[in-house]
C-alpha cells in the first residue's frame, strides 16, 4: 500500500479566533479553557501590582470582578487550573483599566496570547487541544471531507465530529493521523450500520473551530475557500472528491454526488477554476429521493483532474491510476 503524504505548506495564517471559540451559554462547565498561559497571566498580574503599588484593593477587585474565589487567581498564577477563554480576556479588561492602557494595547497583549504555544481542554483537562493557526493542505483537505460528506452536531452540551467511510484504510491511515496532526487528538474508529466503518470524536474547542470559526457546514461550500491560494483550494477539492467521489471500474469515468444542486454548481464553478471541466450537473431521481452528479468523461479532462488535484483516497488514488495506466496502453 502506497503512503498517503499531504503536504503542511503552504500556510495562510489565521487571525485571532480564541473569542470565536465562546458562546453566549457558556458557564464554567461549558467553557473552553486555556493551559500554559501562566506566564502571561504573571506578567498582567505584575503589570497589575507595579501600576498599583500602594493600593490592595485592585488584589480584592480582580476577584469580585471575575467572580471567582480569591485563591483561585493563584491556581491560574501557577498553572494548576486552567483558565477559561472569557476569564482570561476579562482579566486583560481589568488590565486595561487600571493600567491605563490603550485598545491598541489590549489587542496587542491578546495576540501575544493567541501566538504563544498553549493548548485548550474543556473544564475537565482531559483532552489537551492544539488548534491550528494556519490554513494548510492537511487542514484543507479535512475540511473539503466534512463539508463533502461528514457530520457536524451539537446537542447542549454535547459535540459531535463523525465521517463515515467505507474504506477502514482510508480511516485508519489517512483519516484519522490527519486529526491527531492537525488536532493533536486521537479519534476511535467504530463499526456502523450496514457493514461501515466511522470516526467519531467529542471535542467542542475541536467543533467549534470548524463550526464557528472556519463556519463549515455540511453540503455548503465555505467563504473561506475564497481565499485560498491555489493550493490548499486543490486539497480542499481533493477532499471533497475522496468523500463524495466514484471512480467506475468498466469506464472511462469518475463522478462526484450530493443531494444539493447549489453545493454541486459552486464546486463544478470551483474545479473549473482550477482547469478542469466536469459535466454536468445531472439530475437522479428515485423512491429515495434526488440527488445531483458531476462527472469527467474525456480522457484528457480525467488526466487534468489526477494531475492538477488527484485523490488521497487509499482506494480511489488506486482505482485512479489503473485508469490512467488503461489509457495510455
Amino acid at each position: 500500500m502506497d503512503k498517503i503524504i499531504i503536504p503542511t505548506k503552504p500556510k495562510m495564517p489565521l487571525n485571532n479566533y480564541l473569542l470565536d471559540l465562546l458562546s453566549k451559554s457558556d458557564g464554567k462547565e461549558r467553557s473552553v479553557y486555556l493551559n500554559n498561559v501562566k506566564e502571561q497571566i504573571q506578567e498582567i498580574w505584575a503589570e497589575l501590582i507595579k501600576s498599583n503599588p500602594r493600593s490592595l484593593g485592585v488584589r480584592k477587585i480582580i476577584p469580585e470582578r471575575l467572580g471567582i474565589h480569591s485563591g483561585t487567581i493563584y491556581g491560574y498564577k501557577n498553572g494548576r487550573k486552567s483558565i477559561s477563554i472569557q476569564m482570561l480576556y476579562q482579566l486583560l479588561v481589568i488590565w486595561k483599566e487600571k493600567c491605563n492602557k490603550t485598545e491598541a494595547e489590549l489587542k496587542k497583549k491578546w495576540d501575544k496570547i493567541y501566538n504563544s504555544k498553549f493548548y485548550l481542554s474543556t473544564h475537565s483537562r482531559h483532552q489537551q487541544i492544539c488548534l491550528p493557526k494556519f490554513l494548510n493542505p492537511k487542514l484543507s483537505y479535512l475540511v473539503g471531507w466534512i463539508c463533502g460528506d461528514g457530520h457536524l452536531s451539537d446537542y447542549g452540551n454535547h459535540f459531535i465530529i463523525k465521517i463515515s467511510e467505507k474504506s477502514t484504510n482510508q480511516l485508519k491511515y489517512v483519516l484519522r493521523p490527519l486529526f491527531k496532526q492537525v488536532f493533536n487528538i486521537d479519534v476511535p474508529i467504530f463499526k456502523i450500520y450496514k457493514g461501515g466503518y466511522a470516526i467519531q470524536v467529542g471535542c467542542k474547542p475541536v467543533f467549534r473551530f470548524l463550526n464557528q470559526v472556519l463556519k463549515i457546514r455540511v453540503g455548503e461550500i465555505p467563504e473561506l475557500i475564497n481565499k485560498l491560494d491555489k493550493v490548499n483550494k486543490r486539497y480542499f477539492l481533493a477532499g471533497i472528491f475522496d468523500s463524495e467521489g466514484y471512480v467506475c471500474k468498466d469506464r472511462y469515468r469518475a463522478t462526484i454526488s450530493q443531494a444539493d444542486l447549489e453545493f454541486m454548481q459552486k464546486l463544478k464553478e470551483l474545479f473549473n477554476d482550477l482547469g478542469v471541466k466536469f459535466n454536468g450537473p445531472t439530475t437522479h431521481r428515485t423512491k429515495l429521493g434526488t440527488w445531483y452528479t458531476i462527472r469527467l468523461e474525456k480522457k484528457s479532462e480525467i488526466v487534468k483532474f489526477v494531475n492538477l488535484i488527484g485523490s488521497y483516497h487509499i482506494d480511489k488514488s488506486k482505482k485512479l491510476k489503473e485508469m490512467i495506466l488503461k489509457m495510455n496502453l
